[in-house]
C-alpha cells in the first residue's frame, strides 16, 4: 500500500484529497501578491544566444596556411620577408615618449609632491626609463 493512505479519485483525473495544493497561490492572489499562477512573476530573462563553437572552425598546426604567398619570419629583424618597419600595428608610444623627455625636469616637480597620485608617478618613471 502507498504512503498516505488508499488511492482516491480515477486515474487520469484530479484527486480531490489534495486541495491544498492551490490554497497558498489563492491566498496570495487576495493578500495582492504576485505569484506564479496569477502571471504576475516573469520568468528570468536568459542571455541572448552566442554561436556555437566547433573544433574544424578554429585552425590549428596541420592546416594549410592562409597566407601561401608571405614568408615565415615577415616582419623580423632577421630572415626572408620584410622587416621591423614593415609593420603596420608598430607601437607609437616610442616616438612620443621620447618627445615627452624635454618635460622630465617639469614632471620631476610634481613627481616629488607627496599629493601627486601614484599612477602619474609610475608614468614619470615610464618617461624616464625609456
Amino acid at each position: 500500500m502507498p504512503r498516505g493512505g488508499k488511492r482516491k479519485g480515477t486515474p487520469g483525473k484530479g484527486y480531490t484529497n489534495r486541495t491544498d495544493l492551490g490554497v497558498q497561490y489563492q491566498a496570495a492572489d487576495q493578500a495582492g501578491m504576485a505569484t506564479p499562477a496569477a502571471g504576475g512573476v516573469e520568468a528570468p530573462k536568459s542571455p541572448p544566444q552566442q554561436m556555437a563553437v566547433y573544433p574544424e572552425d578554429i585552425p590549428n598546426l596541420m592546416d594549410p596556411t592562409s597566407r601561401p604567398n608571405e614568408p615565415l619570419a615577415d616582419g623580423l629583424p632577421i630572415g626572408a620577408g620584410r622587416g621591423p618597419e614593415s609593420l603596420v600595428n608598430r607601437d607609437p608610444r616610442n616616438a612620443e615618449t621620447n618627445r615627452l623627455k624635454r618635460w622630465l625636469p617639469l614632471m620631476d616637480m610634481f613627481g616629488d609632491d607627496p599629493e601627486t597620485p601614484d599612477s602619474v608617478r609610475a608614468f614619470i618613471r615610464y618617461v624616464r626609463a625609456s
